[in-house]
């Protein structure tokens, strides 16, 4: 686990190097924002596109590995409109092969299937199939 993190003022920001870098990285990506005019939250349906492969520099104090390459690994996918909303399902690598679960339903996808949950390239429809959460493993 990475709780242990560097944190610096730099400017008008906050810039944090984590310590060691861990095995498998989780990342978060914020997909709710909670709307004060609306008097809750809605989904942000905005694309990010998240790479196969990572390579973390410059974040890290980590001298034996400062720059770790990370494999995409794993996906959490929200499919809906909002948070209370919705259905999740998930996408796994096992071997050389992508999996998606979606309940008791599991089909083999191809690594080029993942971009189509990036997100949306517009706000046309907020009903949408976003990618949640990413978990990357360490190559070494």
């Amino acid at each position: 686990m990475w709780s242990l993190c560097l944190n610096y003022y730099v400017g008008s920001s906050w810039l944090m190097k984590v310590k060691k870098l861990p095995m498998i990285l989780a990342l978060h990506l914020k997909r709710f924002k909670y709307m004060d005019q609306l008097h809750r939250y809605t989904k942000l349906s905005y694309r990010v596109v998240f790479p196969l492969e990572l390579r973390l520099f410059n974040t890290s104090g980590d001298a034996t590995n400062p720059d770790r390459m990370y494999d995409l690994v794993a996906v959490v996918v929200h499919c809906g409109s909002g948070p209370n909303r919705g259905h999740y399902i998930a996408i796994v690598k096992s071997h050389d092969f992508w999996l998606l679960f979606d309940d008791d339903i599991v089909e083999k996808i191809d690594a080029q299937a993942i971009e189509e949950f990036y997100g949306l390239t517009s706000d046309i429809s907020k009903n949408s199939e976003s990618g949640y959460i990413l978990f990357y493993q360490s190559r070494d």
